[in-house]
C-alpha cells in the first residue's frame, strides 16, 4: 500500500466526515472546471471594455484538424519588440511534440501544458484532506474521475449549442484533443480506484467475498468499459479502423451511464448531468439530420464515387445553415435504410450557396467508406463498372460543421497562400473559390493556390468548378510521370513520406478519416483534357522557396503593416513541413 496512507477504523462521526468531504471534493473538481471557463472571457470583456485604437491582434495558431495555419496582423512600430514575444510563445505552443524528428505527434504543447495543469490539480483535490486514511483516498480517485465526465460529454457537442464552444470560441475540432486527453485522465483516475479497491481486497483476504458483491461487479463492469473505450480510442486504432472506433466509443458512451449509476449511490449526480447532457447531444444530431430523397450517385471505377447532392430552396434561405455555411466545412452521412451507420466526415469540395448542390468525391478504402461503396453499388442496374453508372437513393446529410467558421475575414489579408496535398484540395478548393468571388479581378493576383498531386488525373474533379481566372492562379504540381511511374524526387522528399507513414492522427486525424475523398481515375479523365492556361510543374513543390517569396513580396515596414495568410490542408508531413519554413519568419518577428 502507498506509504504514509493504511488500513485504519473510523467512527461514526468520522465516516460522515469523510462523506461530506468526498463530496466536497468531487463538486469542486466539478465547479472548478467551469469556472476556469469563465475565467476564459475576461480577455473577450477587456476588449469589449478597453478597445484598442487599432485593428485587434489576432495571435495566429494551428488549427488541430484539418492543419491549418494561419497568420494575423503585423504589429506596429511601438509594438514591434512586445508582440513578437508574444507571437514566438504561441508559436511554439501550437508545435507538436514530437519523441522523433519523424515520428507520431503526441499532440500540441498548448494542449499538453493545459491538459497536465488540469490533471495536477485534479490530483491535488485528490489527495487533499486524505489524511493517511487508504479507503478515503481510493474512494477520492472514484469520485473525482466521475466528476468529469459531464464536462467529457460538452466536449463532444459539435454545434453552437455547446456552452463550451460558445464560451470558449472554439470548434469542435479544437476542442476534440481535449475531448481525448480529459477521457485520458478519467481513465487515469478510475484505473487508480479500481486498483485501490483490488489492493485493499487482497490486502485484508476480501477478494473471494467482495468479488460476488454488486457494487464490486459493476464497478469491475465499469474499468472493464473504461480500458475498452480507451484502448479503442487510441489513433492507430481510430486510423485503422474508424468505424470500430465509433461504434464501440458510441455503445461504450451508453452503456457507461447506467453502470455507474447502479455502481455506488454517490456518483449518481454526475452521471445523471452526463446523461442529460448525452440527451441533448442525440437531439441536436436528430435535429440537425435533413434527408435528400434524391441524391446523384456516379459509379466512376471499382473503388471511386461521386456524390452530387441537391439542395432544395428551403436548405439555402437565410435562416438555414447551408446558407450560412463556411468554405471548407464538412457534413456526415447516413443512410435511412442503415440509420444506425453514420459515417465519417466528408469535405464539402463545392460551394452549395453558389452551386445549389453539394458535391462530395468519395474513394471507398478499409472501414466506413468500403459499407457505403457496398451500399451504393448493389443499388447500380449494371455490373459493368468500367463506363460511368448513375442512380438515386435517399441520403440524411448532419451539418455542416468545421473549424472554418471561426477563420478571420481573409478578405482584408494582403496575400494570401493556399497550400493542398492531393485531398486536401476539397478543403482548399472552396476557399480558393470563395476568395476569388470576393476579390475584384484586379487583386486575385495576391491570391496564391498551390496544389500537389500524384498525377494530374487527381486533379480533374475541381476543374468544372473553376473558371478561367481560378485556373490561371494555380499551379499544380505532378509527382509522378505517370499511373506507373516512380515518385519524383523534390524538396519534400522522404520528409512528408516518412511523416504521413508515421503520423498518429493526432493534429490529422479528420483528415484521416476521411482519406476517401480523393481523384478521377485515368479511364474516367481521358475524355476531359486539362483546362488551358492550367500551369503544372514535375515533382513536389519547393515549400521554402514559396514562404521566401510570400513574405518577402509582402515587407513589414509598411503603414499599416502587411498581413499575410497562410492557409495548408494536407498530409502531416506537408503540413510539418510548412510550418518549419514559416517559422523562420515568425522567429524573425512576422505574424
Amino acid at each position: 500500500m502507498p506509504l504514509p496512507y493504511g488500513f485504519i477504523s473510523l467512527d461514526e462521526s468520522q465516516l460522515q466526515r469523510r462523506r461530506h468531504l468526498l463530496d466536497f471534493y468531487g463538486q469542486a473538481a466539478q465547479l472548478s472546471a467551469f469556472l476556469v471557463l469563465l475565467a476564459f472571457q475576461l480577455p473577450f470583456v477587456l476588449a469589449f471594455l478597453l478597445p484598442s485604437r487599432s485593428s485587434p491582434q489576432k495571435p495566429g495558431k494551428e488549427h488541430a484538424s484539418p492543419i491549418v495555419s494561419r497568420f494575423g496582423e503585423q504589429s506596429t512600430d511601438a509594438n514591434h519588440d512586445r508582440v513578437p514575444v508574444w507571437r514566438r510563445l504561441n508559436w511554439v505552443l501550437d508545435q507538436h511534440l514530437r519523441l522523433e524528428a519523424n515520428g507520431p505527434s503526441w499532440g500540441t504543447w498548448r494542449v499538453l501544458l493545459i491538459t497536465s495543469i488540469w490533471a495536477i490539480w485534479l490530483s491535488v483535490l485528490a489527495v487533499r484532506d486524505t489524511g493517511d486514511d487508504y479507503l478515503h483516498l481510493t474512494k477520492r480517485f472514484g469520485i473525482i474521475g466521475a466528476s468529469q465526465l459531464p464536462l467529457h460529454y460538452l466536449l463532444a457537442l459539435k454545434s453552437s449549442w455547446s456552452p463550451i464552444t460558445y464560451l470558449t470560441r472554439l470548434s469542435h475540432e479544437e476542442l476534440n484533443p481535449y475531448h481525448r486527453a480529459l477521457g485520458r485522465i478519467i481513465l487515469l483516475f478510475v484505473s487508480l480506484h479500481a486498483s485501490f479497491y483490488l489492493n485493499f481486497f487482497i490486502q485484508k483476504s476480501l477478494l473471494t467475498k467482495r468479488i460476488r458483491d454488486p457494487d464490486v461487479i459493476l464497478g469491475l463492469l465499469a474499468i472493464t468499459t473504461f480500458l475498452t473505450v480507451g484502448t479503442t480510442a487510441l489513433a492507430w486504432v481510430r486510423k485503422k479502423n474508424y468505424f470500430l472506433f465509433f461504434v464501440i466509443h458510441v455503445a461504450t458512451s451508453i452503456f457507461i451511464l447506467p453502470v455507474l449509476y447502479f455502481h455506488v449511490s454517490h456518483l449518481r449526480i454526475y452521471i445523471l448531468e452526463s446523461a442529460i447532457i448525452y440527451i441533448i447531444l442525440i437531439a441536436q444530431r436528430n435535429i440537425s439530420v435533413r434527408t435528400i430523397p434524391n441524391a446523384k450517385l456516379t459509379h466512376l471505377s471499382n473503388n471511386l464515387l461521386s456524390i452530387t447532392i441537391p439542395l432544395p430552396p428551403s436548405y439555402l434561405s437565410s435562416n438555414n445553415k447551408f446558407k450560412k455555411s463556411h468554405p471548407g466545412q464538412h457534413i456526415y452521412l447516413s443512410l435511412p435504410s442503415h440509420s444506425h451507420l453514420r459515417l465519417n466526415p466528408f469535405t464539402i469540395a463545392n460551394l452549395p450557396q453558389k452551386d445549389n448542390h453539394i458535391r462530395l468525391i468519395i474513394r471507398s478504402l478499409n472501414g466506413t467508406t468500403r459499407i457505403l461503396s457496398d451500399i451504393i453499388t448493389s443499388s447500380l442496374t449494371s455490373p459493368n463498372t468500367a463506363s460511368l453508372k448513375t442512380t438515386t437513393i435517399p441520403l440524411k446529410i448532419e451539418g455542416p460543421y468545421g473549424s472554418a467558421a471561426t477563420f478571420p475575414d481573409l478578405t482584408t489579408y494582403s496575400r494570401i497562400l493556399l497550400v493542398a496535398g492531393g485531398v486536401g484540395a476539397t478543403f482548399t478548393i472552396p476557399i480558393y473559390r470563395h476568395l476569388l468571388n470576393l476579390h475584384p479581378p484586379n487583386r486575385q493576383s495576391k491570391i496564391q493556390f498551390i496544389w500537389s498531386v500524384k498525377s494530374l488525373e487527381d486533379a480533374a474533379w475541381a476543374f468544372p468548378y473553376l473558371d478561367q481566372h481560378a485556373i490561371k492562379g494555380m499551379e499544380i504540381y505532378i509527382s509522378k510521370k505517370s499511373s506507373g511511374s516512380k515518385q519524383v524526387d523534390s524538396p519534400l522528399g522522404s520528409q512528408e513520406k516518412s511523416e504521413e507513414e508515421h503520423d498518429e492522427g493526432g493534429e490529422g486525424i479528420e483528415l484521416q478519416e476521411r482519406e476517401g475523398l480523393l481523384s478521377l481515375p485515368s479511364s474516367s479523365s481521358a475524355s476531359s483534357p486539362p483546362p488551358q492556361n492550367l500551369t503544372t510543374h514535375p515533382g513536389r513543390p519547393d515549400l521554402a522557396a514559396i514562404v521566401n517569396e510570400t513574405f518577402s513580396s509582402q515587407p513589414n515596414d509598411t503603414h499599416p503593416p502587411n498581413k499575410i495568410a497562410i492557409l495548408v490542408c494536407g498530409p502531416a508531413g506537408m503540413g510539418a513541413a510548412l510550418r518549419r519554413e514559416v517559422g523562420v519568419w515568425v522567429r524573425r518577428g512576422r505574424e
